[in-house]
């Protein structure tokens, strides 16, 4: 990839023109990567670089893993703003972001701790957190006990609203789906997946009559499911020696912040994404080394694809349009 910018600057005589890359989830981790080879290896600067639902660290975005303590805070404040939107917060405040603040704090300074100190906690502590998740999460303390304080995001989605047989979504927390089966733990598909129909009727009439192209063969939407299932991170080359870690293309980022003094990194996140967290955005990128004066964060009511939601959508292109303006001055 980055290899073409620089050949595609090079065609089109482009090279004194701006450059940002924008990527989205998966794009996002390799946006970090791309950047680190255009400004440390090819010398080509960037202005900016713009983050949709950020996964650059997947230590904070993979709570099917059950030891990984870190998804059991990052995805403290997503179900917290989940419940919220649901109504299962009792009593429900006021204040949605003095609310998500506070459920940062006790992630944090709180929650962090009790898990840490694992078997050792004493009861008085343990049923103290119990009751504090059960009013961030709108879950019972019932489930919290046996789950000993270790909520799955996954399973979140499937048990907030299991008394009335109903599962939310995962890359949107705000969809809803009645599911076959209400005593499966997670949930059997992803409620905000609805919307999956509308994309692919887009592009397919855009290929079609905006670009010309007759194309018979079957769209593949997600994806080729044989490709995922074989897709791996490695990030050292077969014959070498390693052990394998999450994906992580942080440290990519934080040296080419370091390479480029002027280059800032724009961060949308949606309250209500259980796939890549907002509070996982702010984790990571307040640790890796990355410069924290160079970020900057805004946040959507709305999820993994936060456009979706009209406001929303309005919102994001305002705020990217000044953030492209202010680096470009």
């Amino acid at each position: 990839m980055a290899e073409f910018i620089r050949t595609w600057l090079n065609d089109n005589n482009r090279w004194n023109s701006p450059r940002f890359l924008l990527g989205e989830s998966f794009g996002t981790t390799r946006a970090a990567a791309v950047a680190k080879i255009l400004e440390k290896d090819l010398s080509i600067s960037l202005n900016g670089l713009i983050y949709i639902s950020q996964a650059l660290d997947y230590q904070g975005s993979s709570p099917y893993v059950r030891d990984n303590i870190i998804s059991y805070i990052t995805y403290l404040p997503t179900m917290a703003a989940t419940a919220f939107y649901h109504n299962k917060v009792t009593p429900k405040p006021d204040d949605f972001e003095k609310f998500l603040a506070q459920a940062r704090l006790f992630a944090t300074d709180e929650l962090l701790p009790a898990l840490f100190k694992g078997n050792s906690i004493d009861q008085q502590t343990f049923d103290a957190i119990a009751n504090k998740l059960s009013f961030y999460t709108g879950l019972s303390t019932g489930y919290i006990k046996k789950a000993n304080l270790r909520i799955n995001g996954f399973r979140f989605a499937k048990e907030l609203l299991r008394d009335k047989g109903i599962a939310v979504g995962l890359l949107d927390g705000r969809y809803q789906a009645d599911e076959i089966d209400d005593l499966r733990a997670d949930t059997q598909g992803d409620a905000s997946a609805a919307i999956s129909a509308a994309y692919l009727t887009g592009l397919r009439d855009y290929m079609r009559n905006d670009l010309m192209i007759d194309w018979q063969r079957l769209y593949q939407s997600p994806a080729d499911s044989e490709l995922s299932s074989q897709w791996r991170w490695r990030p050292v080359p077969d014959n070498k020696s390693w052990e394998p870690t999450y994906v992580n293309t942080s440290h990519d980022l934080s040296i080419a912040l370091r390479a480029n003094p002027t280059l800032n990194v724009f961060v949308a996140s949606g309250y209500y994404d259980l796939v890549t967290p907002f509070f996982d955005a702010e984790f990571t990128l307040n640790r890796h080394d990355i410069l924290s004066e160079r970020v900057q964060y805004e946040y959507y009511h709305g999820g993994h694809m936060m456009y979706v939601n009209e406001d929303s959508r309005i919102q994001l292109l305002k705020d990217i349009r000044l953030f492209v303006s202010q680096q470009l001055k």
